[in-house]
């Protein structure tokens, strides 16, 4: 077998084997799904931070990945790096939907209850979940999980100087703030 010396060994192809690509992952910075979105197995969003962002202590919050999650009372957004505390985000608003907390409550009270619905006619869509989730079971992966709309984001407010975080996940959206030093 002959090689032609001409073409760079990257972009040589040799009976039928792929040829190299110029990221090692395949992917370009930025269109990695950590740049946007959570991972699957975790139950809150990832804040991306681009900037240092100070405060008038002289301390900072460093740029880099991390989990946002809301407090169990729901007044402090949490910045969290490696299951360490970096910051606490005071929450100015939160809104949620109504119906579909009131749907949530009332299946909790049925749950508790004890009382059984009437068995309904499984839809086809449902069907297919089944036979996915059985197969899966079978060979010893995990289930497909529900999925849930989760976002965070970060910008930067010139007015106030301050920065807006906004925190989703499910129906809960949360808002708050960082002032930060001029």
């Amino acid at each position: 077998m002959d090689f032609d010396y001409t073409v760079k060994p990257n972009l040589r192809n040799v009976e039928g084997t792929i040829p190299y690509s110029f990221s090692q992952s395949g992917l370009f910075v930025g269109q990695d799904s950590i740049y946007r979105y959570a991972q699957p197995d975790t139950p809150e969003p990832v804040l991306t931070i681009k900037d240092y962002i100070p405060d008038y202590n002289g301390n900072f919050i460093a740029p880099g990945h991390y989990i946002l999650a809301l407090s169990d009372d729901k007044e402090f957004l949490l910045l969290i790096e490696s299951h360490k505390l970096i910051a606490v985000i005071p929450v100015f608003k939160i809104s949620e939907n109504k119906e579909e907390l009131e749907k949530m409550y009332k299946k909790m009270e049925e749950e508790k209850s004890g009382k059984k619905k009437k068995k309904k006619r499984e839809t086809k869509h449902e069907q297919i979940r089944r036979l996915i989730d059985t197969t899966k079971d079978l060979r010893g992966e995990a289930p497909i999980k529900d999925f849930t709309y989760m976002n965070a984001q970060i910008e930067y407010i010139k007015d106030g100087a301050y920065y807006l975080v906004i925190y989703e996940n499910g129906y809960i959206r949360a808002f708050g703030a960082i002032k930060c030093k001029e």
